[in-house]
């Protein structure tokens, strides 16, 4: 998703900017005005019609049940803010879409789509402070909507006298909201706006998640066959299949070292998360993404090569690609001290300088070094702020940490950034305590 920044108006200008303001603010660097155009009708015409659909057809609404719908949102958002990813495990899938089947069955499709945006309005209103009228938000809303009415569509056409019966429909109404939702909200969003590839994103996004969302589609046709009979009190074995793990592991996610990852993996993950922070452009993404891989060595063991060897080339057989000379250039310091070229501040390419950051946070956290956490890894690199690593960056990181950025990815159980604040004795017995580390990390 990409990360706006507040417009200056305040107030609820901040969450609704004006017209003008929206089309600057969208507009990648590397995308046109014409280009900007068509993906921004893209993006607002699911939504549009959506929003025709819901008023032209005028489905049913069933508000008779509140302690149901409670359940189901308090399910939703739980599972939503709780999530924790396994090793080899695809976890990344929301439990949400299962809720807002559940809800259109017995409530329809208007208070299923509440409970589907309720965890992401929150997240974004309250716990991020970022702004609602966003391009991702624009994409989310059309394409839960259109999902819906789909499912709902789906339910109509199979009616059956008893929700037993509906059931083989039920499951085929949340596997066709499942494929609605993703060729609205990512093959129409993230190749416009986050520059992801469209095979990427099939393989990532659809391919890979397949075998979780028939099973969690499973529990939900399941639950919906016990809430006919018991009501809302059906709905607690999903609750226990859903939460429990999850709050398990992230209970456990807390309190686990990030030490999980390789540092080549750590990386890519890191100049990853500070691409998106920083709303770079999708040309600038995609070499970052490449002059991160060519920091990691051939031999497939995890381990990054040494900046400083040999001509200056990492041994990893690297060439005289681009990404080689971004990668290259992450050992360039802001202040003009740095190596090869002595490249000060903006004369070093952004990705490099994305790039060091992203490295020294890595060697910081990641398996094999002190396996700090990330809020003890960025007072470290706070105090080289200005002197080794571009200020912007190491902002951008701060950012990451202290909004405890859900959508970032790792192979291992999910570790929680986190922003509690930390007394100024130990600010600065640990800045003390670090700056070697740092030093060391970066040599």
């Amino acid at each position: 998703m990409s990360h706006d920044q507040s417009h200056s108006m305040g107030g609820w200008g901040d969450l609704i900017p004006p017209p003008r303001v929206v089309f600057r603010r969208w507009r990648p660097p590397d995308v046109s005005r014409r280009q900007m155009r068509w993906a921004i009708a893209f993006n607002v015409l699911p939504a549009g019609l959506a929003l025709a659909g819901f008023f032209a057809i005028g489905p049913r609404s069933n508000w008779s049940d509140p302690i149901l719908l409670f359940a189901l949102a308090a399910i939703a958002g739980v599972a939503f803010f709780a999530e924790a990813r396994l090793k080899g495990v695809t976890t990344f899938f929301s439990a949400t879409i299962v809720c807002a089947l559940i809800a259109l069955v017995f409530c329809g499709p208007l208070p299923a789509l509440i409970i589907w945006l309720v965890p992401d309005l929150i997240d974004r209103a309250i716990l991020r402070a970022a702004p609602l009228f966003t391009p991702g938000l624009v994409a989310n809303v059309g394409s839960f909507a259109l999902a819906l009415l789909v499912g709902e569509a789906l339910l109509q056409l199979a009616a059956a006298p008893t929700v037993i019966a509906e059931l083989p429909a039920v499951y085929c109404a949340g596997l066709a909201m499942w494929v609605v939702n993703f060729a609205v909200a990512r093959l129409c969003f993230g190749p416009f706006f986050g520059g992801y590839r469209v095979r990427s994103l099939i393989r990532s996004e659809f391919i890979d998640f397949a075998p979780e969302v028939l099973g969690m589609m499973l529990a939900g046709a399941a639950t919906v066959a016990l809430v006919e009979p018991v009501g809302a009190l059906g709905v607690l074995p999903l609750a226990a299949v859903i939460l429990l793990p999850q709050l398990a592991l992230e209970r456990l996610a807390a309190a686990r070292s990030v030490s999980s990852l390789d540092p080549a993996s750590a990386t890519r993950l890191y100049a990853g998360a500070l691409a998106d922070a920083m709303a770079i452009s999708r040309r600038q993404r995609r070499e970052l993404d490449a002059a991160a891989r060519a920091l990691a060595t051939d031999d497939g063991d995890g381990a990054q090569p040494p900046l400083h060897t040999g001509l200056g080339v990492p041994h990893s057989g690297l060439g005289v690609s681009h990404a080689s000379y971004l990668a290259l250039h992450a050992s360039e310091r802001w202040d003009g001290r740095g190596w090869p070229a002595g490249l000060p501040a903006d004369a070093t390419p952004l990705e490099s300088r994305v790039l060091a950051v992203a490295q020294a946070w890595s060697a910081l956290t990641a398996r094999g070094g002190p396996e700090l956490a990330h809020s003890t890894a960025m007072l470290g690199l706070a105090a080289r702020a200005g002197t080794e690593f571009d200020p912007a960056v190491v902002e951008a990181a701060g950012r990451i940490v202290a909004q405890e950025e859900a959508f970032v990815r790792e192979p291992a159980f999910q570790p929680r950034f986190h922003h509690l604040p930390v007394p100024r004795t130990v600010r600065r017995g640990a800045l003390a305590a670090l700056g070697p580390l740092v030093a060391h990390a970066h040599e």
